[in-house]
């Protein structure tokens, strides 16, 4: 099997998916939940499944106009209860920071259009000041970086620099994809979004260091003749199947909570699973190719270079 042939159509799909993810944030831009930019947002159980429609039509009331509570778009969903095995479905409002009697005010709403739901548990209200949402931000975006950059120095100590920055350019490919997909779907970037953000760096790396051991094994028993595509293409083979597998039964538990479990992980679980599927093929097929690339062009100027000095006498 020699994968290597395709190195340069594999790493090509790495660049494409990465400029896709950055046009798609770029032109929908991203949903930052409340955690973030401060605000109200109301879980509503209903009886029955609704349309995002339907919702704004029962919110478009006077009463509730005049308020100017600046809605998000609603989210309906669905999930099964763990205790009882029921479908149970609700809807997710978000709007600016809600006074209690506003809020009453947006339930009262809700239960006139879809009815009052037995289960009164289901009913949750989330509130986070702006300045707290603002801090947030600043700390989940401080939180990644330091991941990046002492990852970046982990990997390059263990093995070499050029196998850190491979391994630095597939995390930055793999949280750029999920934000594309969250972006493309306009789900809610919240600090859940950030808790997978940093499990799928996690994930992601480990997948890298287990080849690129695998690369500094083969390299102490590198041929003089022997290209640095082969071993790049050596150590693939010897690790894609513990990838795949790894990769299978890690995938398998969280569709299954993401089919089954609540709605508040739904989201969180969607990441994961978007992360995962995306951080084993740039461990795979975008650090190896690009560690390849980066040796090979070092070998060959080192060559010419020594070859312009025995010219040269």
């Amino acid at each position: 099997m020699k994968l290597m042939r395709y190195r340069r159509i594999l790493f090509l799909v790495s660049v494409l998916a990465m400029v896709f993810s950055i046009t798609a944030i770029a032109l929908k831009g991203l949903n930052y939940g409340i955690d973030f930019t401060g605000g109200t947002n109301i879980r509503f159980p209903l009886t029955e499944w609704v349309t995002s429609t339907q919702v704004m039509e029962a919110l478009d009331t006077e009463e509730i106009r005049q308020l100017e509570l600046d809605f998000g778009p609603p989210q309906p969903y669905n999930y099964v209860d763990s205790q009882t095995g029921r479908q149970c479905y609700g809807v997710l409002i978000t709007s600016r920071f809600m006074s209690e009697q506003e809020q009453q005010t947006v339930i009262s709403a809700l239960e006139a259009a879809f009815g009052v739901s037995s289960d009164e548990s289901a009913l949750q209200i989330n509130q986070v000041e702006p300045i707290i949402g603002k801090e947030l931000l600043l700390n989940a975006f401080y939180a990644v970086l330091i991941s990046w950059a002492l990852i970046l120095v982990y990997i390059a100590f263990r093995f070499e620099f050029k196998s850190g920055v491979a391994g630095l350019l597939a995390l930055i490919h793999d949280v750029l994809c999920v934000m594309g997909v969250f972006a493309l779907l306009g789900k809610q970037i919240d600090m859940n979004f950030v808790a997978a953000i940093l499990t799928i760096i996690g994930y992601s790396i480990n997948n890298t260091i287990v080849i690129f051991d695998r690369i500094r094994e083969n390299l102490r028993f590198k041929k003089r003749d022997e290209s640095f595509v082969r071993v790049a293409d050596l150590s693939i083979v010897q690790s894609v199947r513990r990838s795949l597998n790894t990769t299978a039964t890690t995938v398998l538990p969280v569709f299954t909570l993401y089919l089954l479990g609540s709605p508040t992980i739904k989201d969180f679980m969607f990441a994961l699973l978007v992360g995962f599927l995306v951080g084993n093929y740039s461990s795979l097929f975008m650090t190896t190719p690009f560690w390849s690339f980066w040796k090979t062009a070092e070998e060959r100027k080192s060559k010419a270079g020594r070859l312009a000095t025995v010219k040269g006498k």
